[in-house]
């Protein structure tokens, strides 16, 4: 597959001629003429912003090349592998796209692969889930868009444990009866909650016998991950990039907000780069 890190070197000419001047920066060259032809293009070395083209390597023209009619965001390189994708057939092999503020770019042979996906791990209620609702509105609005990511929402819902006898760690969840709220008065109650949830009602209940049930998604098995993923946690200590069941993965604090996200996000992705 070739597409281009950035639109800034791709070129638009309506003739593609060895030693015709290029802006420096220009790897990629489409030239729009009466068929259209994109080209892998080096300029001569030198000073000033303009220099001859010293090579050109023909990679897709004529019938094997489409301009997608709509304009897009030319930095949500997974949509536009996606799109690409979906329209190579029949002989197109490359896809051009041009951004609202005119930019182009181009994908050829478009390869799924190299779109990595990321698990969203979280808990609901309250709903909606607080970490995909953020992550749903990075992506969006494009902030995330040049990281060739997609995302892959499990979510556990613990309605599920409602219950006799059981509690949820707060009010909060809208769940059943919880720690800060209600006073356990049952024998041998189920805490259904984290590490912290456990602790609590150990300070509260000493000597009391309960049953726990783990709810995070780094300490159990009902929503471990199976692939790089980002969860979030209340133990700030946690914070960052970890492991879990041998994947590669981010914990942002349960309180975080969208900065803190897209930031953790991004260190996700340099790790996965570094393998």
């Amino acid at each position: 597959m070739i597409f281009p890190e950035d639109y800034k070197y791709v070129g638009a000419a309506t003739e593609a001629r060895p030693g015709d001047p290029i802006y420096f920066s220009t790897k990629y060259l489409i030239h729009f003429g009466d068929e259209i032809a994109i080209y892998q293009v080096e300029a001569e070395e030198g000073k000033g912003f303009m220099r001859p083209v010293k090579s050109m390597e023909p990679i897709a023209g004529g019938d094997e090349v489409v301009e997608y009619p709509e304009k897009v965001d030319t930095r949500n390189r997974t949509k536009l592998i996606e799109l690409a994708a979906s329209l190579c057939h029949g002989g197109v092999n490359t896809v051009i796209y041009r951004g609202s503020d005119e930019h182009i770019t181009f994908v050829h042979q478009p390869d799924l692969s190299a779109i990595t996906e990321i698990e969203i791990l979280d808990v609901v209620p309250p709903r909606p889930s607080w970490l995909v609702s953020v992550i749903e509105n990075l992506d969006g609005a494009g902030v995330l868009g040049d990281l060739t990511l997609k995302f892959k929402n499990r979510i556990l819902d613990l309605r599920r444990f409602e219950g006799v006898g059981v509690y949820f760690p707060c009010t909060a969840s809208g769940l059943g009866r919880s720690l800060d709220r209600d006073r356990v008065d049952v024998d041998d109650p189920l805490i259904v909650g984290c590490e912290v949830s456990r602790e609590v009602f150990r300070d509260m209940y000493p000597g009391k016998d309960f049953r726990f049930l783990n709810t995070c998604p780094l300490s159990n098995d009902l929503l471990a991950p199976e692939g790089p993923f980002i969860t979030r946690c209340c133990q700030s200590e946690r914070r960052g990039i970890t492991r879990s069941g041998g994947h590669l993965g981010v914990v942002v604090h349960w309180g975080d907000g969208a900065p803190k996200i897209a930031e953790a996000i991004r260190c996700l992705s340099e790790e996965l780069k570094r393998g």
